[in-house]
């Protein structure tokens, strides 16, 4: 019989295990708790424990001590105790993907009842602040690191997610920056290399950062096929300039210390047994230092998902001989592995190569190492849920809000006594839905009914019974009749888990008709008793929105995502002008008839006679929001103070390209230019300056329309007027080709920021 996973029985996914985190912690055993070895008397002298020889001997020492039969105990996220070295047991599986989150390494009690929650990465992505995603990997490893050092958590996180969101009906594209892959790369640079290093220990890692999913992963489930079992077929094109490029940033730049393997195939190679991946393309061309572990259940999916092996020995080899370092699950159990090592398939060689990668980025962590050399020891209870970080997460609330429509400059409302506001919809007094997925436990929740009860007398009639899939509308006219009688009707519709998730893809982009005949109910109402109304949208992917941007009734919109622990102040602070909306949207809202023109199961990007093209990229059709598309309260002006060149040489490119070694990275810049920003209006606020590069024949032939190339945010009182400057480098004037190989092109590149537009010629 073969065995079976603790995530398999049929395959569970990772939504169940954390819909029942929601309700009980996962405790995190005094077994877990980890004890120095190096603090022993035997061990003293050891090369293993030598803080001063270099990582590659130590960490072969203690593995060439650790005894076969133990061994076969440490190649599972929840690693067993190995006597022979007096190695206590580890479990590898630690969530932080927007705040220390729930998950098998992690527990939430006693002194460490809570951790601060963040917004979801799409909603903290529409900031375009890569200070931003930078503060926020430093103060999420830092409650991390505090939590296990207090025994609450483990030091290796599973974060961030970088898959590109490809389609809009991915339940999990809510987890990642968004459909762009260079915004996809410097949020993972930013929020790697800050998560994992601070100038308190430069030998050491705070703690460490896995990237995921690699390679290509973006589908839950759909006609008959699912993420186990998934076969994504990439083009060669698709693959470097989509697939790829925020991996490579993710490594390269961002130095991670671990990568996940996803449960897909890609061209028929499942990723987490592909040597071309893993050994291949992560440690020999992009050097990565680090481990690299299945996602949960994906080792066994190699087996008997995508029948690639035949035997359970097999499937070992094939995955540990790849690259990979541990199998999240327990298929690769002790006694599993002991029997395809005795069967002579499974060699010790390899279990060896991977015990080394493993304790190699343990003693990074200083897990061999005196605890009196490590500054990062020293973070403790007084780290967690700062005034700091719960000011850092509400800033990131606010820098996520995407200003979508203000017909006749509706908002921001104006503060006054005695205000009556009407607060409307299934999302309205919304608290754990705030969070998105991957949940930790937050100090608190302040839902949207409760930020703007701050405002005024509010009056909460949520109109659908069922929640947002709004089936059921007994609820509808105690709702209108509250918007009829107020001053300001605030609408918090949109998506919430149920809808939305891991394992759970839509079928469709259209808001639930229940909430769509809310909204026009309540605007024509609205319209009639002279009532002020927004509609406020809390989710994760796009809705079809254009019904309510088309309706004059409809003055204002807000998209403002999973906003995190404080998302109802940030919403009710951005309605009433406390702020100025700054964020811009990082994926495409298209119209709900899209997802009729193309398969989920699809992977191309480029447009073909039988497909229309993917993302802001490659789609020519009409959209309702664009990618980077975002009002302010206020106005602002560009003007170069240094232009592009309008001659480029095609050599001096094709050095650059040498010189990064291929590397999209790496690749050195070929230009900077300045931009001056004044904000013209009467507001103070920030403004997200966005550079988009178009090749010469673009959209035809496989060329993108445009791509971004950089970005950068300025905040401006008003009046005021500042500058910035945006580099381009080689990689962002070459195309590639169907060897994978980048080649300059020749002819005029458009340069476009803001309303600016400048030309350089290749030549």
């Amino acid at each position: 019989a073969r065995g079976r996973s603790l995530f398999r029985t049929p395959p569970m996914p990772r939504l169940a295990l954390f819909a029942s985190l929601s309700l009980v912690p996962i405790v995190f055993g005094d077994s877990d708790v980890w004890s120095n070895p190096c603090d022993l008397a035997r061990w003293k002298g050891a090369k293993f424990c030598d803080v001063k020889l270099d990582l590659d001997t130590r960490s072969a020492d203690l593995v060439a001590k650790i005894s076969d039969d133990d061994k076969a105990g440490l190649l599972t996220n929840s690693a067993f105790a190995a006597p022979s070295v007096n190695l206590s047991s580890y479990q590898w599986w630690s969530e932080a993907l927007h705040g220390v989150g729930q998950s098998p390494g992690v527990s939430f009690k006693d002194q460490c009842p809570f951790a601060t929650i963040y917004p979801q990465v799409q909603t903290t992505s529409q900031s375009w602040n890569k200070t931003l995603f930078a503060a926020l990997g430093t103060a999420i490893a830092t409650e991390g690191r505090a939590m296990a050092n207090l025994g609450h958590a483990g030091l290796t996180f599973w974060a961030p997610n970088i898959n590109v969101y490809r389609d809009p009906r991915w339940g999990r594209g809510q987890e990642t920056p968004g459909e762009d892959p260079h915004m996809n790369g410097v949020y993972a640079e930013e929020f790697v290399k800050h998560f994992q290093f601070g100038p308190e220990d430069p030998t050491r890692l705070r703690a460490s950062s896995c990237c995921k999913h690699f390679e290509a992963y973006s589908f839950e489930n759909a006609h008959g096929i699912t993420r186990h079992n998934q076969n994504a077929i990439l083009d060669v094109k698709d693959t470097m300039d989509t697939y790829r490029p925020a991996f490579e940033q993710c490594v390269v730049k961002g130095q991670a210390s671990g990568i996940m393997c996803s449960y897909n195939s890609v061209n028929g190679v499942p990723s987490c047994a592909s040597e071309d991946l893993l050994n291949g393309l992560l440690r020999t061309d992009w050097k990565f230092d680090g481990y690299i572990t299945s996602d949960c259940g994906a080792v066994e999916d190699v087996y008997d998902q995508h029948n690639y092996t035949h035997t359970i020995a097999e499937t070992f080899n094939a995955t540990f001989s790849a690259g990979m370092d541990s199998d999240c699950g327990d298929f690769a159990s002790p006694d599993a592995v002991k029997k395809a090592v005795a069967k002579g398939v499974f060699k010790m060689e390899t279990i060896d190569k991977a015990l080394r990668n493993l304790v190699r980025v343990q003693m990074r962590l200083g897990m061999f190492d005196p605890e009196d050399e490590q500054p990062f020891k020293k973070l403790g209870l007084e780290s967690i849920n700062t005034k700091e970080h719960q000011e850092l997460s509400i800033d990131a609330a606010r820098q996520g809000v995407v200003l979508l429509k203000n017909d006749n400059s509706s908002l921001p409302f104006a503060k006054k006594q005695g205000l009556k506001i009407a607060v409307i919809g299934p999302n309205a007094n919304a608290t754990e839905v705030l969070q998105g997925n991957y949940i930790g436990v937050p100090p608190f929740i302040v839902s949207p009914l409760m930020g703007l009860s701050k405002y005024g007398t509010v009056t909460y009639k949520p109109g659908c019974k069922d929640g947002p899939r709004c089936e059921n509308r007994i609820g509808f006219l105690n709702a209108l009749v509250a918007v009829e009688n107020a001053d300001i009707a605030v609408l918090v519709m949109g998506l919430n888990q149920s809808i939305e998730t891991e394992a759970n893809d839509r079928t469709s982009i259209a808001l639930p008709e229940g909430q769509v005949d809310l909204i026009l109910k309540a605007g024509d109402v609205a319209a009639q008793s002279g009532t002020k109304l927004v509609l406020v949208l809390v989710a994760g992917g796009s809705c079809d929105l254009s019904f309510a941007k088309e309706n004059p009734n409809i003055k204002s919109i807000l998209w403002v995502g999973y906003n995190g622990q404080s998302g109802g102040d940030a919403l009710a602070q951005a309605i009433f002008g406390e702020f100025s909306p700054s964020g811009k949207l990082t994926q495409t809202i298209y119209f709900a008839n899209y997802t009729k023109q193309v398969s989920i199961l699809d992977m191309r990007m480029r447009p073909d006679k039988d497909f229309p093209g993917r993302g802001y990229r490659y789609f020519k059709g009409p959209v309702v929001y664009p990618f980077a598309y975002g009002l302010s309260y206020t106005s602002f002006a560009y003007k170069f103070t240094t232009h592009p060149p309008e001659l480029l040489s095609r050599a001096d490119i094709a050095k650059g390209l040498k010189q990064g070694h291929g590397l999209r990275s790496t690749s050195p810049t070929i230009f900077t230019f300045k931009v001056k920003i004044t904000n013209t209006g009467g507001r103070d606020g920030s403004e997200v300056i966005v550079g988009m590069l178009s090749p010469p024949n673009a959209g035809h032939s496989g060329a993108p329309i445009k791509t971004l190339v950089d970005f950068d945010k300025i905040f401006l009182r008003a009046g005021e007027s500042g500058e910035v400057e945006l580099r381009v480098t080689a990689h962002q004037f070459a195309l590639s080709n169907q060897d994978g190989e980048y080649m300059p092109e020749l002819g005029g590149w458009t340069l476009q920021v803001g309303d600016l537009k400048a030309i350089s010629w290749v030549l």
